[in-house]
């Protein structure tokens, strides 16, 4: 096959979306497919070599986002060069639409995946009042694809409230060779820390964004190492509002920046808990990598995360509308309990374990492959029986 996926935000921007997006590409080359990928300019390196680089625009005010700028002719071009016999976008803006546009006139079957939950979004950067017109156009761009692939079934059931079609559940897996508890440089990550042997390292991994509800995990965070003195703080990520945490958490915390490949696994590995306060993911490929790293996790219950974590399994589900101290009493439950961190930490990781990316990968280049023979929108109705990658 000869596929072209689109991509509004991909390496070395790290996130859920390029994480998930490196591993299709990557499966897809293991088996023997010719791979367009088309994201913006980021002034590094092009991998693979048929990928094409847009040029973009730098957001001042989130300056590791690069927004791909028009006029898109290039790009239209490049993929009527490439011949792909079918186009996967995985994000709704400009880009994405041109895209869309422009394989409807050349005739050529697409497909979407919804990755983030915009609507939940606009409340935090305070353009609420367009909630309305998102969701329209959302609809409106995804309805016209042959199937939308999306990570969780309470993401899918708020979208078929919403009026969405042609839904399939595309889960997330996680590769549990590099996210492993005994990773060769935990020791070393946890000494450099300043971490003793008998602390309890809490850690979040992520955008230090108010969309990742922050302010809650914050003082959540705080509430927790004030209460239990063994307790320290591990935040592995950057963003906007880190300024803001830092100040917040002081002393308490150490914060190491974005890591990445074994660099990031080490550093999941060098904390005892994981701890993850959002309420916008569609999934949450952080929790199930933490899981894979033997950390049992404490998250609220909405979400993807509600349906990674079996409360009492694989960590502790907190009821959202619980305030930070809750959410702390969780954390200072576990860092206290010895046994139970164990028992839920061998309980993460057999579960980690069977989220292969192989399967899930390879369930969705099926799914390729009958929609180009087939050349006609496959109609998946949401019920019980959920359509499932993986």
């Amino acid at each position: 096959m000869r596929i072209t996926i689109v991509t509004e935000t991909y390496f070395p921007q790290v996130n859920g979306v390029s994480r998930t997006l490196s591993q299709l590409v990557r499966v897809l080359h293991d088996s023997g497919d010719a791979v367009q990928l088309i994201h913006p300019d980021y002034g590094t390196p092009c991998q693979p070599e048929t990928c094409h680089r847009v040029p973009s625009l730098r957001i001042p005010f989130y300056p590791d986002v690069r927004l791909p700028r028009p006029p898109y002719r290039g790009v239209c071009r490049a993929i009527h060069r490439f011949r792909p016999d079918l186009i996967h976008i995985a994000t709704e803006a400009t880009l994405g639409l041109a895209i869309l546009r422009n394989a409807e006139a050349e005739g050529l079957p697409v497909v979407s995946s919804f990755h983030t939950n915009f609507d939940q979004y606009s409340d935090h950067y305070r353009i609420g009042w367009a909630r309305g017109l998102i969701w329209r156009y959302l609809r409106w761009f995804h309805n016209r694809t042959h199937e939308t692939y999306v990570p969780s079934r309470s993401t899918i059931a708020n979208l078929n409230s919403q009026g969405f079609e042609n839904l399939v559940l595309w889960p997330r897996g996680v590769d549990a060779a590099l996210f492993r508890p005994d990773r060769p440089g935990r020791e070393a990550v946890r000494k450099a820390l300043g971490f003793g042997p008998e602390d309890v390292v809490i850690s979040y991994v992520g955008r230090v964004a108010v969309e990742k509800n922050i302010d809650y995990l914050a003082e959540a965070l705080a509430g927790s190492a004030q209460k239990c003195a063994r307790i320290r703080l591990l935040i592995v990520g950057d963003g906007p509002a880190r300024p803001l945490i830092e100040a917040r958490l002081g002393t308490m915390a150490r914060f190491v920046g974005f890591r990445s490949g074994e660099d990031l696994a080490d550093h999941y590995a060098a904390a005892d808990v994981f701890a993850f306060a959002s309420r916008t993911e569609t999934f949450g490929n952080v929790v199930l990598e933490a899981l894979a790293s033997g950390l049992p996790a404490v998250v609220l219950a909405d979400g993807g995360p509600a349906e990674i974590i079996q409360h009492g399994r694989t960590g502790l589900a907190i009821n959202p509308n619980d305030p930070p101290s809750r959410f702390a009493e969780a954390l200072v439950a576990l860092a206290e309990d010895a046994q139970l961190r164990r028992q839920l930490s061998e309980t993460a990781r057999d579960y980690a374990r069977s989220q292969s990316w192989e399967q899930i990968m390879g369930t969705l280049r099926e799914r390729y492959v009958r929609i180009i023979e087939d050349s006609v929108p496959a109609v998946t109705p949401v019920s019980s029986d959920l359509p499932s990658i993986g």
